[in-house]
């Protein structure tokens, strides 16, 4: 049981895993897939209401980066409000939100209520990445806390990797409306599943005689004493310039229609094959990092993640079988490396502390992610898309020597 002195008493399981803690990943892991079958499926939706509401690309643009920088920042405040609330309410209440969003999305009628829909599907996924990780790193020691956040990361773009195929059948079949209206229903169901079969470990309890205050200059920011937590947030948002799904995602197709001219057959293939690795490299790269120290696997990753990338950056005009087959190994670096960062945050921080430190890391390293992309469309407009790869690549660079140069070392009382 971890304490948070002269606040509460957080209930949990010991360090370790529990004889069920597998059952409950795969259904963190289903409710992680809930939350990523929303964002894979609106950009099929978006062309349609762009016809139909009468707006252009530049609002599309504006509504995409203040939703994303909303549900960004938001994941910052999960840390404090879980300790007033069981991790299983808000994941629960998560996926019963992100369905709403999604139902919403189907009702809206011209610009503003679209944005409107998004922003509440945006505010209802935030809790998401921050309580999950730190559940599934409470529930897992060191020696299988990277194995089960790759799961846990892999199974969210399983979803990515699917959703969008069921999505494209539906659309034929039903319609758009009707295509976003089946899909809350994983959402409900999951989310009901999550309250009903979680237990509520993460649940604050007041001390007795004592009222629990939130002291958001101390207890809300306390894993930032911590200066390798310090360091590992800041390397993540620089990292997180060349993550795989909001980064590469948005780029990589452009690269392959525009500036290397393939066939939409072709380019859908090559992109299919690209996302196809956000579920295998995380799964293999997850597993290792148990073995081995990580910050310096991570560091390995990222260094691989660099040579990739700048090689396509480089060499994408020269043939289409050898971009093929660097897409394949950037993919698989790539997508790898954000699942060790998080083992990384557990690896380094009490129990007690990992729900705040979490929320501090996805809420700074999502809100960084949201800016990154204006600097690479402006990169991609004055210089073109060798140095807009370049740069990207360069983000891997700088992260692989911060994790491969600096002390990572476990402080005594950290989570083991």
């Amino acid at each position: 049981m971890e304490t948070i002195p002269g606040v509460s008493t957080v209930v949990a399981h010991p360090a370790g895993q529990p004889a069920d803690a597998r059952q409950r990943l795969w259904l963190l892991t289903a409710a992680h897939g809930v939350t990523h079958m929303r964002g894979s499926i609106l950009p099929l939706i978006y062309p349609l209401l762009m016809r139909s509401m009468g707006f252009g690309y530049a609002e599309l643009g504006l509504m995409l980066s203040i939703t994303r920088l909303i549900g960004g920042l938001l994941q910052g405040i999960w840390g404090t409000v879980a300790k007033y609330v069981p991790g299983k309410i808000l994941i629960g209440l998560e996926n019963l939100g992100v369905s709403l969003g999604t139902g919403l999305v189907g009702v809206s009628h011209n610009l503003p209520e679209l944005t409107a829909s998004v922003a509440i599907g945006q505010i209802a996924a935030s809790p998401q990445h921050p309580i999950a990780s730190s559940m599934i790193s409470r529930w897992f020691g060191k020696g299988g806390r990277g194995q089960a956040l790759s799961v846990h990361f892999a199974g969210g773009n399983f979803a990515t990797v699917l959703s969008p195929l069921v999505a494209t059948f539906l659309l034929v079949r039903v319609g758009w409306q009707n295509t976003l209206y089946l899909f809350m229903i994983p959402g409900v169901v999951v989310g009901l599943l999550i309250l009903w079969r979680l237990p509520r470990e993460m649940e604050t309890v007041k001390e007795k005689g004592r009222k629990a205050t939130v002291r958001w200059g101390g207890d809300f920011l306390s894993p930032l004493r911590d200066r390798k937590v310090r360091r590992l947030i800041l390397t993540g948002t620089v990292t997180a310039g060349g993550k795989g799904l909001g980064i590469l995602q948005t780029f990589l197709p452009l690269l392959l229609i525009r500036g290397m001219h393939l066939s939409t057959v072709e380019s859908g293939m090559l992109f299919s094959i690209f996302t196809a690795t956000s579920v295998v490299g995380p799964l293999l790269a997850g597993r290792l990092s148990d073995g081995y120290d990580r910050p310096k696997f991570l560091s390995l990753l990222l260094t691989l993640s660099f040579l990739f990338t700048a090689a396509i950056a480089l060499l994408y005009q020269r043939s289409v079988w050898l971009v093929m087959v660097l897409v394949v190994l950037m993919g698989l670096a790539v997508y790898s490396y954000s699942p060790v960062e998080q083992a990384i945050m557990g690896d380094l921080t009490e129990h007690a502390l990992h729900d705040q430190a979490y929320s501090l890391f996805y809420g700074l390293t999502f809100g960084a992610s949201a800016f990154w992309p204006v600097a690479f469309g402006l990169i991609l407009s004055h210089f073109g898309f060798q140095w807009l790869f370049l740069t990207i690549a360069l983000t891997y660079l700088v992260g692989a020597f911060i994790y491969g140069t600096q002390d990572w070392s476990v402080d005594p009382g950290s989570a083991a």
